[in-house]
């Protein structure tokens, strides 16, 4: 049995769809052998290997470690139940690489808000591409796309790892990240860039560098190891498991290993604590899960904690659920500007609609269609797709604002905090999700009111 759950995380419980489909496998067997389990995958974020290396080059400083942070939290403020750390002084300065938050976060409408009110002191960006961010940065400055620098690269699509290698060198003024991290480093405290960034070095030999650290230091999966065998071409993972392919939860089932494995780039530690017996729990004996009646996989329906709780006229008043879905056209904001990718999108954004909703609101397919709840607005040509569901939009995410005739996209959501996703806090394991999908709406003929 094989299930996928990434979309499981678009929801305010989307955490019981995925205790659902782990729990159905459990009860079933289907776990430690080939074929088994279910696939926890969203987009190519998880990594397969410890990169505590690369945070142990400074040998008088052995307890540094990344920190993380929830960004619902910059949004939000602080909660009754986070367990997230947060800054005494909250978020003022912000560093942002190749990632368009003001047009592709939930309610990116409050990140432009903080800026103009000042909340935001300093928005430094640095990207390959003239974003909507850039309009909002206070600092922008030229960085590299993948096809000007040295990188080290895997995904949870395959067990390999390997080495990504310029194809040109950086056009004009812009330059590599490292660069410009251990500039803006040297700035704030002058010596950083010596003590933690090899200097003046080539950003491309200090990539080999740390390539070369992560290697020295890192678990079982890379040992044995080195730069120039990833020099040669794709190298893969070591696993403890029999045969070609990896097979997950392996040890726990045949070697009696406690559960969890280990969850890079987090220690054991941190993500043991999610089930302290070491074995497979059903029944989840925590003070939030018993309040909220959630010790077991259980049916929420959407909307009822966070819409209509929030506003009961809503219920009448946003009908249509919001669904933002991935394009073919782009990766997720990036390449939005691309003209080629546009034209095979006649250079207009669209939303898909059910025809019969469609009809009985008088709209044809072409009409420009406005979407709408108290949050925001957003304009996008209409689809008719009798595949859509009723009482559903669909929007094809990524569209920059300069597209969306100024509107944005995502000004529509907000950014729901699910007090069970706040029990722990493990960045980017347990946390806060981003509800993209828990969103109501109501649409009509643009122009009408």
């Amino acid at each position: 049995m094989r299930t996928t759950c990434a979309p499981n995380y678009q929801w305010y419980h989307g955490d019981l769809k995925g205790r659902a489909m782990a729990l159905l496998c459990a009860l079933t067997g289907n776990y430690g052998h080939l074929g088994d389990g279910m696939s926890t995958y969203a987009g190519q974020y998880k990594l397969k290997y410890s990169s505590t290396g690369q945070w142990w080059g400074v040998p008088d400083e052995p307890d540094r470690k990344p920190a993380g942070f929830s960004f619902c939290y910059m949004l939000n403020g602080k909660t009754e139940t986070m367990t997230c750390p947060y800054p005494e002084h909250g978020i003022k300065a912000w560093l942002i690489y190749c990632c368009n938050p003001f047009d592709q976060h939930n309610i990116s409408n409050i990140l432009r808000e903080q800026v103009e009110s000042g909340q935001l002191e300093l928005v430094v960006n640095f990207d390959f591409q003239r974003t909507t961010t850039s309009k909002y940065a206070h600092v922008n400055l030229p960085g590299v796309s993948w096809y000007e620098k040295e990188e080290m690269v895997s995904t949870p699509c395959h067990p390999y790892i390997q080495m990504m290698n310029p194809a040109i060198e950086p056009l004009y003024d812009c330059k590599h990240e490292v660069w410009i991290i251990r500039e803006l480093a040297e700035r704030i405290h002058p010596g950083d860039k010596a003590k933690y960034y090899y200097g003046d070095m080539d950003p491309n030999l200090v990539a080999e560098e740390v390539i070369k650290l992560t290697f020295e230091k890192g678990n079982f999966e890379l040992q044995g190891l080195t730069l120039e065998d990833l020099k040669k071409g794709p190298v893969k993972f070591k696993h403890a498991n029999p045969g070609k392919k990896r097979i997950a939860f392996y040890e726990q089932i045949h070697d009696k290993m406690p559960f969890p494995p280990q969850s890079y780039p987090s220690p054991i530690s941190a993500t043991a604590q999610f089930v302290k017996s070491g074995r497979m729990e059903f029944y989840k004996d925590k003070d939030m899960f018993i309040k909220l009646g959630e010790c077991l996989p259980v049916h929420k329906p959407p909307f009822e904690e966070t819409e209509y709780a929030l506003d009961p006229t809503i219920r009448e008043r946003y009908t249509f659920n919001y669904i933002t879905r991935n394009s073919i056209h782009r990766v997720h904001s990036t390449h939005s500007n691309n003209q080629m990718m546009r034209e095979l999108q006649d250079d207009s954004a669209k939303v898909w609609l059910n025809p019969d909703d469609a009809a009985e609101k008088g709209i044809k397919a072409g009409d420009m269609v406005e979407v709408y709840n108290d949050r925001g607005r957003l304009l996008a040509e209409a689809v008719l797709d009798p595949g859509v569901r009723t009482k559903m939009c669909i929007f094809e995410e990524g569209w920059w604002s300069r597209y969306t005739h100024g509107t944005s996209y995502n000004t529509l959501l907000k950014m729901w905090i699910n007090p069970i996703h706040e029990v722990y806090f493990v960045s980017q394991m347990w946390a806060p999700n981003t509800s993209w999908n828990e969103c109501l709406v109501d649409y009509r003929k643009a122009g009408e009111e």
